[in-house]
């Protein structure tokens, strides 16, 4: 029985020293690994360098708010989650006594201004009115017996010229005449002041020119003025009339002046006491009690949605306290983790590729805006905030996750191969290439920028056509 056993005892060790002698020889056979050589033909390519961070969509438009002033809270015009615009009041302290103040200042604040208002309503009052008669003396003078001059010596008596000129000094010159000898109808035109011309009614006055006067014939018969020319002066100096018109001209614009002046003088006075007395000390209570009330209030400081309410009515807040917290919606950012080694290789004003992790299958556009200075330690390590411009998209939302890909270095027509074929002996980069007798040989390389897709530029050591191999 013994014997036995010691039999099959020998055979198993037999057995394992022959299973291990045929894997040491397979190895031998068909190579280490999965047995198989890789080659690569060395070419020109771009390669480009970036790196992926992690990080989550937020709002640049942000805030934590609270009251410049203390005191009991006595009211809270929003909810959580409400939407508000912009200068929305959100809260506001216990401001009875204030509010009592403010309209007790408000009254004796437009008390105060009674006065000045009167004053400068009747100046107004007094440049119109007054202005109105030095136009009408200034009318009456150019318009008072007007008389028109006859081109020659030969002419009937003059027409007759009427109305109240409502135009500038100077001469008309008037013409009469026919289109056509045969038609009934006189033709009246005017030159000089203005030029005009018009048919002539010879049973009623006719309009000469357009300011207001009319000329008329004797016995409403035109006949004996066909082909006369006139001469008509604005105003007519040589008449009896034009001294005493020139003068009333000039007492209404006198009176003009002394009464204008005497009604600015007493609202200047009016004026200039409130800026030194009553009215300047009413303005500025009513001031300083507003901006009382602006610090015992918290105004929404631009559009967006409130997301967390602090405090309760009746509850006492500090200054500078958070009250409520605002977000706005117009204005996305991602806010990416940075590692210290990466940090100094972005650049503002990059162009960066955001995913959102609720979004599988879309990516969006980003600009690299700024990027934080101050560190913070995540697991005692310290992180960098990058933040990523993000147009406004309806799908997305604070808080979601997203990575970001920005691209530092970029390389064009250039020798690369795949870092995998390089191996490091004694701090040199060497590879394997084939030679012509279908061998190979080591050779030392210069290497430059590594890319993303594990592509690796190779500066000097290799040509392009060389064919590297990844093992003997």
């Amino acid at each position: 029985m013994k014997k036995i056993l010691d039999f099959v005892k020998r055979k198993k060790i037999y057995f394992i020293i022959g299973v291990v002698a045929l894997a040491v020889l397979s190895y031998f056979i068909f190579g280490r690994g999965n047995g198989e050589t890789e080659t690569f033909t060395v070419a020109t390519t771009n390669i480009s360098q970036s790196v992926v961070l992690s990080g989550k969509v937020q709002t640049s438009d942000r805030a934590d708010l609270g009251f410049a002033s203390s005191g009991r809270l006595g009211s809270i015009f929003v909810k959580n989650n409400q939407v508000v615009a912009r200068g929305a009041v959100l809260a506001q302290l216990e401001i009875g006594e204030l509010a009592a103040d403010l309209k007790i200042k408000q009254a004796n604040l437009r008390a105060a201004n009674v006065d000045l208002e009167a004053a400068k309503e009747e100046l107004d009052r007094i440049i119109k009115q007054e202005d109105a008669k030095v136009e009408s003396a200034y009318r009456k003078l150019l318009s008072s017996d007007l008389e028109l001059i006859a081109d020659s010596s030969d002419y009937e008596d003059a027409p007759t010229i009427s109305g109240l000129y409502d135009g500038t000094e100077g001469q008309y010159k008037v013409s009469i005449d026919k289109k056509n000898v045969t038609l009934p109808d006189f033709t009246l035109k005017t030159f000089g002041l203005e030029t005009t011309s018009r048919i002539i009614n010879e049973e009623s006055a006719t309009p000469l020119g357009t300011k207001g006067l009319y000329i008329s014939f004797s016995s409403n018969d035109a006949d004996p003025y066909l082909d006369t020319v006139w001469y008509l002066n604005i105003p007519n100096k040589s008449s009896s009339s034009y001294l005493a018109n020139y003068n009333a001209y000039n007492e209404a614009k006198k009176n003009r002046d002394v009464s204008v002046q005497s009604a600015q003088s007493k609202y200047q006075k009016l004026l200039t006491e409130g800026d030194n007395g009553s009215t300047t000390v009413a303005q500025a209570e009513v001031q300083k009690i507003q901006a009382e009330i602006r610090k015992n209030t918290i105004y929404a400081p631009f559009a967006g949605e409130v997301t967390n309410i602090a405090k309760e009515v009746g509850e006492n807040a500090s200054v500078g306290e958070r009250v409520v917290s605002i977000l706005g919606e117009n204005k996305l950012e991602v806010v990416l983790q940075v590692s210290e080694l990466d940090v100094s290789r972005l650049v503002s004003g990059a162009e960066v590729k955001i995913k959102i992790d609720a979004l599988p299958g879309e990516e969006f556009v980003g600009t690299l805006s700024t990027i934080n200075s101050r560190d913070t330690e995540i697991d005692g390590v310290p992180v960098y905030e990058a933040f990523v411009e993000l147009k406004a998209d309806d799908r997305i939302k604070t808080g979601m996750s997203a990575t970001g890909s920005i691209n530092i270095a970029n390389k064009e027509g250039v020798l690369a191969i795949p870092n995998y074929f390089v191996k490091k002996v004694e701090n040199k980069n060497i590879v394997l290439v084939n030679t012509s007798k279908g061998k190979t040989t080591e050779k030392e390389v210069t290497l430059g920028l590594v890319g993303s897709d594990s592509m690796v530029e190779v500066i000097s050591g290799l040509s392009e056509g060389d064919i590297i191999t990844s093992r003997n």
